[in-house]
Formats: C-alpha cells, sequence, structure tokens
C-alpha cells in the first residue's frame, strides 16, 4: 500500500512538473515571437516596437503599438516562424508604404514619429551601404555561399594574422567578408559596423563629416566609381544623353529632371 502511494505521489508529481514546463515553454515561445518581430520591424523601419529591442524586461521602455506587436507575434508562430513571411506582411502594409513626408500637425503632436504617422527615414546600415556601392558599379557577385573574403588593408600585419583581401572584395557581398576581432572592415566601421567583442541590442546611426569625406575620396568609391565608368564607356550604342539618363537611373531611381 505505502509502495502504491509513493508511485502515485510519483507520479502526480511529475505531472505537475511537465505542466510547469509546458507553461513555460509556453511563456518562453511567446516571448521569443515578441522579440524576433520587434527586431525584425526595427530592421525594416529603424526602431522596433519596443525601442530597447535589448531590454524587454522592466528597465526597458514600453511598446510603442503592444496590441500590434502581439498581433504580429501570433501570426509569426501560426506561420510556421517563417521570417520572409512576416517580411512580406510588413513591408506590404500601408504604415511601410508611406511617404517620408510627416505633415506639420502630425510632428507638431508627436516629434519623435513613435506613432508612425510617415515613414521613418533613416540612414542604410554599412554592409548595405557598400553593397549598394558595388550594385550600382555593376561589380556586385550575387552569388550565395563560397568562401569569405578578408577585408581590404592598406597595411597587412601577418604577425597577428591579418592579411589583405581585394579592394572591391571580389564583388562579394559584405556578409561573406571576414569579421575579426582586433582590426575589422575599415569601410563598414566607418558607417557604424558594431564591435564583433561587444552584443548590440540596436546599431548607432551616426552623421559625421569623416563618412561624406570617404564617399568621395575612399579608394574603394574610386575604384567602383572608374569601374562604372569604363562600363558606360563600352556603350556604342548610348549617347551621352543616354550615359546621364542611365546613371541617375541606376544610382538614384529617378531621371535628371526628376
Amino acid at each position: 500500500m505505502d509502495f502504491r502511494r509513493s508511485i502515485l505521489g510519483a507520479y502526480r508529481a511529475g505531472a505537475c512538473q511537465t505542466a510547469e514546463l509546458s507553461t513555460l515553454l509556453l511563456t518562453a515561445g511567446a516571448l521569443t515571437a515578441r522579440v524576433m518581430v520587434n527586431r525584425i520591424w526595427q530592421h525594416l523601419l529603424g526602431t522596433g516596437i519596443v525601442k530597447t529591442s535589448d531590454d524587454f524586461g522592466h528597465m526597458g521602455e514600453r511598446p510603442s503599438h503592444p496590441e500590434l506587436l502581439d498581433f504580429l507575434a501570433s501570426e509569426f508562430v501560426e506561420q510556421g516562424w517563417s521570417v520572409k513571411r512576416l517580411i512580406r506582411q510588413i513591408v506590404t502594409s500601408r504604415t511601410f508604404q508611406q511617404a517620408g513626408v510627416p505633415t506639420p500637425a502630425a510632428s507638431k503632436q508627436d516629434a519623435g514619429n513613435r506613432l508612425l504617422h510617415h515613414y521613418p527615414v533613416h540612414r542604410l546600415d554599412a554592409e548595405a551601404i557598400r553593397d549598394s556601392i558595388l550594385a550600382v558599379s555593376g561589380r556586385l557577385d550575387r552569388s550565395p555561399f563560397g568562401q569569405s573574403i578578408h577585408p581590404y588593408r592598406t597595411e597587412e600585419k601577418l604577425h597577428r594574422k591579418l592579411t589583405s583581401g581585394p579592394l572591391d572584395g571580389n564583388g562579394r557581398r559584405s556578409i561573406y567578408i571576414k569579421v575579426t576581432r582586433m582590426e575589422g572592415a575599415k569601410f563598414l566601421e566607418l558607417f557604424d559596423l558594431p564591435d564583433p567583442m561587444a552584443t548590440r541590442g540596436r546599431r548607432d546611426r551616426t552623421n559625421v563629416p569623416a563618412q561624406a569625406l570617404a564617399l568621395l575620396n575612399d579608394p574603394f568609391l574610386i575604384d567602383q566609381a572608374q569601374f562604372w565608368a569604363g562600363r558606360l564607356i563600352e556603350r556604342s550604342d548610348a549617347s551621352s544623353d543616354d550615359r546621364i539618363k542611365s546613371m541617375y537611373l541606376k544610382a538614384l531611381g529617378r531621371r535628371p529632371n526628376a
């Protein structure tokens, strides 16, 4: 009889522990979904629904649209945690497709645009800036996978295993540039590539004179400008006006007189 009671007690204790574990996993899953949705929203619109994307606790800020965060998190889970579907859902929304110019009345009531009365224009990340330059010049290699590339360095330091890659990185996307803790890619760091020695929930977005000077004088920019110019000169079927129009469309997405 005592043996049966001990078995029954153990069974009940195990059932309780299983129920507690299930509750914990469900709660953790809900939090994970919210954090993931918030990070993707931050990537697409510059600022997360929860502004402190690396702190969902008591020290962090409250969400600007809590119902929206809950809705997107539940949709994210129901759609099998598909990042692609979530991105499609956000970029096809009216919020994402708004104009980037605020009205005076809206700016007066919500200067920080936390209520998203217009699209929050923000600077591209460092990798996107570099990849866009390669895409405009026609040098971008869009093929996936393959070997990573060492960043370009003016001076190699072989004793620290810091070798230099080609100036244009063989046209590879920035995701394939090797990240070293001792010395990163200078061009990307100039545009606020995070320090690999520390975790960051949100990147800095600075606007300093050195960035403008780099876009004018950096060897990478000069090299890509020369590459692009060479491709334009090879177009024997186009007049000078046609070349100028194609350059505007390629680089700015508009015609010269638009």
